[in-house]
């Protein structure tokens, strides 16, 4: 999370910003100069999470009418100036306001105050679901309708084909969620989708979500252009069913660490570039060699010793190197996604 900014208003105020600064060892102390509202605006304008040390009921008269969008919104702390509560008003989930509060309580001995229901009744947040581990969310569409239905009890079908059990994190998988392994039929309320592939769609509200699980290798000639890597990529993709969502690597051999279309490939997709010395790739025999490669550097291949490499000890080769006119492509799996 970014540093919080800590507002506050009264001489009693800013005591506790000093404690709460002092406690954290950071946080961004803010002048307010009494202009309490156009401070409070322009920080939350660009994104900075607040802990604001006020009334409630001032927080809410100045930001409450710029909220629009909770994805993007930043976390927004309520401290009374006794120091006795720290409230969790925005951002709870996403942006990590729940956490901000606990955080804040504990530097000055009060109570947090966290209101989103799932953590209320100890269920875990759909939204949050593999974040820690890097996990995309592909679509929010149906994310308050899935949420909802948890809250109720509702019925929830988890199909989970990559990546660590979902519910790790949240300790156990609460009777309401019942684990499949093909497409959903029954009296689903939603869907909880874990893959690297691409499905139908469901005829159930529907959340994605997309482990880091693949790892694309490549080789490419000198110069090549991202636009030629990015085709082969998608044509790949495509026929193979595999969400680019889920791309948590590129892969290739250090000699190629320097080419701009290559960077630009990781970067468009943004994931690191991973470069592997010559004598690393020729520690991995590769199922489809190629004795031109070895002509010209030493090795049978880059793109699938670089994928499998990248994937580490556990990983699987699931596509094998596919040829464009100067580029090759391969695409391995990491199975602790």
């Amino acid at each position: 999370m970014t540093e919080p900014a800590i507002v506050a208003m009264t001489p009693r105020g800013l005591d506790l910003r000093k404690r709460i600064v002092g406690a954290l060892g950071r946080g961004a102390v803010v002048p307010t100069d009494g202009a309490v509202r156009d401070k409070l605006t322009e920080l939350f304008r660009k994104g900075q999470p607040l802990v604001c040390i006020m009334a409630l009921g001032i927080v809410v008269r100045i930001l409450g009418p710029m909220t629009r969008d909770k994805t993007i919104e930043p976390a927004v702390v309520v401290v009374d100036e006794a120091g006795q509560l720290a409230i969790s008003v925005l951002g709870g989930h996403q942006a990590g306001g729940n956490d901000l509060a606990r955080l804040v309580a504990a530097a000055i001995g009060a109570t947090p105050v966290i209101t989103t229901a799932s953590e209320a009744l100890g269920l875990p947040a759909i939204d949050l679901i593999g974040q820690s581990r890097g996990w995309r969310i592909e679509s929010t569409q149906h994310l308050t309708e899935v949420s909802a239905a948890v809250v109720r009890g509702e019925k929830i079908a988890v199909l989970q084909d990559v990546g660590r059990p979902w519910y790790t994190e949240f300790g156990h998988c609460l009777d309401n969620f019942q684990l499949i392994r093909k497409m959903p039929h029954g009296p689903w309320a939603g869907v909880l989708l874990i893959s690297d592939h691409t499905w139908p769609a469901f005829p159930y509200p529907t959340v994605i979500y997309r482990p880091p699980s693949l790892v694309v290798g490549v080789g490419c000639r000198r110069g090549v252009q991202c636009a030629e890597i990015e085709a082969l990529f998608e044509q790949v993709f495509q026929e193979q069913r595999l969400s680019p969502l889920s791309v948590g690597l590129v892969a290739t051999a250090s000699l190629k660490a320097d080419e701009p279309g290559l960077l630009e490939f990781a970067q468009r997709h943004g994931v690191p570039l991973r470069c592997f010395e010559v004598k690393e790739l020729a520690s991995v025999s590769p199922p489809t060699p190629s004795e031109t490669v070895r002509a010209k550097i030493g090795v049978l291949g880059v793109a699938e010793p670089a994928a499998l490499l990248a994937a580490g000890e556990d990983g699987v080769l699931i596509v094998p190197k596919q040829r464009g006119q100067r580029v090759t492509l391969a695409v391995a799996r990491r199975v602790d996604a």
